[in-house]
C-alpha cells in the first residue's frame, strides 16, 4: 500500500474512531497536522497571535463538522480548506500588523554569500507581503508546502486550470514587485 494511501487510511480509522464516541482520539489529527495548519494561517495573515488563534478556531470547526467530511479528498485538503476560509474570512474583518518571518539560517562558510541570500530572502519576502491572502496562500502551498496544482485547487475552490493560470500570474507579480523594489518605486497594488 502507498504511504498516502494508508495516511489517509488512518486519518479515516481516526475519524470513525472519534465519531464512535472515542473523542480523545481527535488528539491525534491535531497532533499531526497542528504545525501545517499554523504555518497556513501564518502565511495569510502574516500575525503569529492571530494565526494561533485561527488554527485552534480550524480544529474547532473540524471537530464540529466531522460528520460532514466526505472522505471524498483527504482529511489534510479538508483542514487546509478549512484553514483558508478562516483565515481569509479573517483578513476581511481588519487589516492587520505584518511581522517578519524569523530568518532561515543557512549554513554557509562565505560570509558575502550569506548576506546575498539574507538580501534576497528579504526582497522575496516584502515582494510576498505586497501579495494579497490567496495570492500568498497559493504560493506557500505550492512552494513551500510543495502541494500539486490539483490539491491548491481542492483547498482554493479554484478550478485546476485557474489555479495554474493563478501561479502564473502571481509569479509575474512577484518579478515585477521586486523589479519595483529594487529601483524604489512605490509598490502598489
Amino acid at each position: 500500500m502507498c504511504v498516502k494511501l494508508k495516511m489517509r487510511a488512518d486519518d479515516e480509522d481516526i475519524i470513525r474512531q472519534v465519531l464512535n464516541g472515542e473523542r480523545s482520539a481527535y488528539a491525534l489529527l491535531v497532533d499531526k497536522y497542528k504545525d501545517r495548519v499554523f504555518s497556513l494561517a501564518l502565511s495569510i495573515v502574516r500575525n503569529r497571535e492571530l494565526a494561533e488563534e485561527i488554527a485552534q478556531d480550524v480544529f474547532v470547526k473540524a471537530y464540529r463538522s466531522l460528520d460532514k467530511f466526505r472522505k471524498e479528498a483527504g482529511f489534510s485538503t479538508w483542514i487546509y480548506r478549512i484553514t483558508y476560509n478562516t483565515a481569509v474570512s479573517e483578513t476581511r474583518k481588519k487589516k492587520y500588523k505584518t511581522y517578519s518571518i524569523e530568518n532561515m539560517e543557512q549554513p554557509d562558510d562565505d560570509p558575502d554569500k550569506k548576506e546575498e541570500k539574507e538580501e534576497q530572502y528579504r526582497l522575496l519576502e516584502k515582494a510576498v507581503s505586497a501579495l494579497a491572502p490567496e495570492e500568498k496562500l497559493i504560493i506557500t502551498l505550492y512552494y513551500f508546502e510543495e502541494m500539486k496544482v490539483e490539491q491548491i485547487s481542492e483547498i482554493t475552490g479554484l478550478t485546476v486550470s485557474n489555479t495554474k493560470v493563478k501561479l502564473f500570474r502571481i509569479r509575474n507579480k512577484l518579478k515585477e514587485i521586486i523589479r519595483r523594489i529594487n529601483k524604489t518605486e512605490p509598490v502598489i497594488y
